[in-house]
């Protein structure tokens, strides 16, 4: 039985058995990557994977069960687990979304990347290593490995909503190891999207290469309170740690200290965030979310001022108010909420007119983990790395820090951004971000 036909199969079923209402998704997985080390191939991964899961309401109540068998059989043992699950779960005042047209169109699917093979991915590697190797200084590259995956995505429910969504893409990351004096430091970088033709193997080598030497020649800095750039290549790590505070399931499970906090100031107003699934250039970006619901646009912060909560179903009918279009799921797992690529705005000043803002100041380019980071309470405690700047001007590189904030007074004290994204292929997009003052220990 194929995908449709198990769609079908697991619909009718469940009119016979009496689901007032119910959604079902259905989806395959599959990719092929390589990686490689010292000149030879290292290791080769293929994996595919598929299923097919119901949520179904009985008595207001839902229920979810899943398989990866597409047998009459396994279908129809699904449906009675979801319905038996159904008997333990707290009634939800939900309607299933009804059909609506849909006329855009995203390209999130290319097939060229089908041509895009393991011997295709092994060359690009290799010439990438070589090239690496060739640089004074670099003494290994430990990481390095590329994958081309894709997804095909089913979604059907009582009321007649119907799509598939399918799409692609590549990623190749390496990370090399420089050494001077003694100081050894690892530089990475990635390189991914769904055009293949826009890899470059010297652009990543040199790249990957200069990130790793930036940092061979560190000078201690004082501790203390300083202004701090974070560079676009670690905002969007910082932010996206926090993302789940504007989670309105989360909010009601006492998990943000935003709730109760819409409509007030809680950023700079230069500051804004957005959802946007509606971006054809992010590999977030989709037209219908995992219930059933159509996207937009969403102003989260504006201006400083918070806006709007995500919200999938469940959580806006806890509220009685509408689904955001913010629901995700996986066909084995239950309704959740995401952000469809979070977004802040470009500023208007270069980063170099950012570091300008301050006499002196520090630049963040690395960060080293996440585990002092809590998205409830919004404390930021992490290891970085970066360069001491004055006057607009990086004077020197300096390691061994500490940053430590709260995320919720940071967004306050965020001074301006700048006009530059980094080059990533990401669903979260943060420019660079000035900051009047955090604190930094040795």
């Amino acid at each position: 039985m194929n995908m449709n036909d198990a769609i079908e199969y697991l619909s009718e079923i469940a009119k016979k058995n009496g689901a007032e209402q119910f959604d079902i998704l259905a989806g395959s997985y599959d990719s092929h990557g390589i990686s490689v080390f010292n000149g030879a191939l290292q290791n080769t991964e293929i994996s595919n994977s598929c299923g097919i899961g119901i949520r179904i309401f009985k008595d207001q109540k839902p229920g979810y069960a899943s398989t990866e068998k597409f047998s009459k059989e396994s279908l129809s043992q699904t449906l009675a687990d979801a319905i038996s699950n159904s008997e333990y779960t707290e009634a939800l005042n939900i309607d299933l979304p009804e059909p609506v047209p849909i006329s855009n169109e995203l390209p999130t699917y290319n097939p060229k990347l089908e041509s895009i093979d393991i011997n295709c991915l092994l060359n690009t590697c290799l010439s990438i290593e070589k090239q690496i190797l060739a640089s004074d200084e670099i003494k290994n590259v430990p990481d390095l490995g590329a994958e081309v995956s894709s997804s095909t995505t089913f979604f059907a429910n009582s009321k007649g909503v119907f799509f598939k969504d399918k799409r692609n893409d590549f990623g190749i990351g390496v990370g090399a190891v420089a050494e001077r004096n003694g100081i050894v430091k690892m530089g990475w970088y990635s390189k991914s999207g769904r055009d293949f033709d826009i890899v470059s193997e010297e652009q990543i080598s040199s790249e990957v290469i200069r990130r790793a030497k930036e940092l061979l020649s560190p000078k201690p800095v004082k501790g203390g309170k300083v202004p701090v750039v974070l560079s676009n290549r670690v905002s969007a790590k910082i932010i996206s740690l926090y993302l789940p505070s504007f989670f309105a399931d989360n909010a009601q499970k006492g998990l943000s200290r935003l709730k109760g906090r819409l409509g007030e100031n809680i950023a700079n107003e230069k500051f804004s965030l957005f959802s946007e699934p509606l971006r054809p250039d992010l590999p977030g970006s989709i037209l219908i979310d995992s219930e059933g619901v159509p996207t937009a646009t969403l102003g989260i912060i504006e201006n400083g001022v918070f806006k709007n909560f995500l919200h999938n179903l469940e959580s806006a009918s806890k509220e009685k108010c509408k689904s955001t279009g913010h629901g995700v799921r996986g066909f084995s797992g239950k309704a959740e909420t995401s952000f469809m690529n979070a977004v802040v705005p470009l500023g208007k000043l270069s980063e170099k007119e950012l570091l300008s803002l301050f006499s002196k100041c520090l630049l963040i380019s690395h960060l080293e983990g996440s585990s002092g980071c809590n998205s409830v309470s919004g404390e930021i405690s992490i290891g970085a790395q970066g360069f001491w700047c004055e006057n607009g001007v990086p004077i020197h590189a300096t390691d061994n820090l500490t940053i430590s904030a709260n995320f919720f007074d940071m967004v306050k004290n965020i001074v301006d951004m700048s006009n530059e994204y980094n080059d990533s292929f990401s669903s979260v997009r943060v420019p660079s971000i000035a900051v009047s003052e955090i604190a930094v220990s040795v």
